[in-house]
């Protein structure tokens, strides 16, 4: 009887770890496939693209030591609507300490600098006239509202 109640136990607890294996890489296989927004960091280059292309500009302020910009990061940017979204764009991503000169310049720096606050989100048309600017965290649901809009605004502003 031991030997079977012995057996039985080996059995289910080789069970269970292949069930949380099973578990463990199903979890793995998602976060792989987890696309994320194709970020430039240099905006001349992102102009250049955007002409060519036609697709007005997202261009993202931001900072690595900005908790509401790694929250966009955690929980907006990597959400598969708001990437699939992004596709209609050209994104930009400046980080307000690597490059100052280019926050100031378009009104993006951080308020410690002066500026207006991060994130900051500036849409720009293809030939780089301001189209619309959101500061502070924004949701998924938000931000895709503010892409909508720009999108539909596009042809308007391009006559």
């Amino acid at each position: 009887m031991k030997q079977s109640n012995r057996l039985n136990m080996i059995f289910k607890i080789g069970l269970y770890s292949f069930a949380v294996l099973m578990l463990f890489k199903a979890c793995n296989r998602e976060k792989r496939e987890v696309r994320a927004i194709p970020w430039m960091v240099q905006l001349d280059s992102a102009l250049v693209v955007a002409r060519e292309s036609g697709k007005p500009m997202m261009i993202d302020f931001m900072a690595t030591w900005c908790p509401p910009c790694r929250a966009m990061e955690d929980s907006t940017f990597h959400r598969k609507d708001v990437v699939g979204k992004a596709e209609a764009f050209v994104p930009v991503r400046i980080d307000v300490d690597q490059q100052p000169d280019v926050a100031n310049a378009y009104g993006g720096n951080a308020q410690k600098y002066g500026g207006i606050g991060i994130p900051n989100m500036l849409f720009l048309t293809s030939e780089g006239e301001r189209i619309c600017q959101i500061v502070g965290y924004h949701s998924p649901e938000a931000l895709i509202a503010v892409m909508d809009s720009v999108i539909n605004i596009i042809p308007k502003t391009a006559n």
